[in-house]
């Protein structure tokens, strides 16, 4: 089964401004926004997440089991294309997820790009801290902005990393979807 649907998967550590872009492929290209937030926020609802605090473990494992019905869905409406969200670390359950991720959009028979967003220490300080990211009950903590831990290592030959330092998230919608034009042109890409 293939159709001509894409699913983007923007990556990058909390506050790098995956779910503003997210917005901007929504409004400008079409996309439905599957936001981590969207999964996430039943249970940081009921935690009444500050933003701070550490999700307890139990919590992880209620939110894994939100995603996989959500990604389950997604397969069985294959008609949009969409943009997923997330931060991943190089470790066994990040890596998971995104082969989880990957394989939905294979078996929906979509395009499967995944965006790694980057960012200086200085513009993902500014962001990171913003007051509004608590309306979503998102992390407000500046400590992602100085942790080390690598970002989960994406090999595919679709890959697209972007720096979005001094990037509106409208340009860069717009060079993610040039990105997918551009595959979509070569004879060579398959899913």
């Amino acid at each position: 089964m293939k159709n001509n649907t894409t699913i983007i998967y923007l990556t990058g550590k909390p506050g790098v401004g995956k779910y503003t872009i997210a917005k901007a492929l929504a409004s400008d290209y079409g996309f439905i926004i599957c936001d981590n937030q969207l999964i996430n926020n039943p249970i940081f609802e009921l935690l009444q997440y500050d933003g701070y605090t550490k999700i307890p473990d139990f919590a992880w494992d209620s939110i894994a089991r939100i995603r996989t019905e959500i990604l389950e869905f997604l397969v069985k409406v294959p008609q949009n294309s969409c943009v997923l969200t997330n931060n991943l670390y190089e470790n066994n359950g990040d890596r998971a997820l995104y082969e989880q991720v990957n394989k939905m959009a294979h078996l929906r028979g979509s395009i499967f790009i995944p965006v790694r967003l980057l960012i200086n220490e200085q513009e993902h300080l500014k962001r990171v801290v913003q007051t509004e990211r608590r309306a979503r009950w998102k992390s407000i903590d500046p400590k992602y902005v100085y942790d080390k831990e690598p970002l989960l290592s994406i090999d595919p030959p679709y890959l697209l990393e972007l720096n979005v330092s001094k990037l509106s998230a409208g340009k860069a919608a717009k060079e993610i979807v040039s990105h997918i034009t551009s595959l979509k042109l070569k004879k060579d890409y398959t899913l």
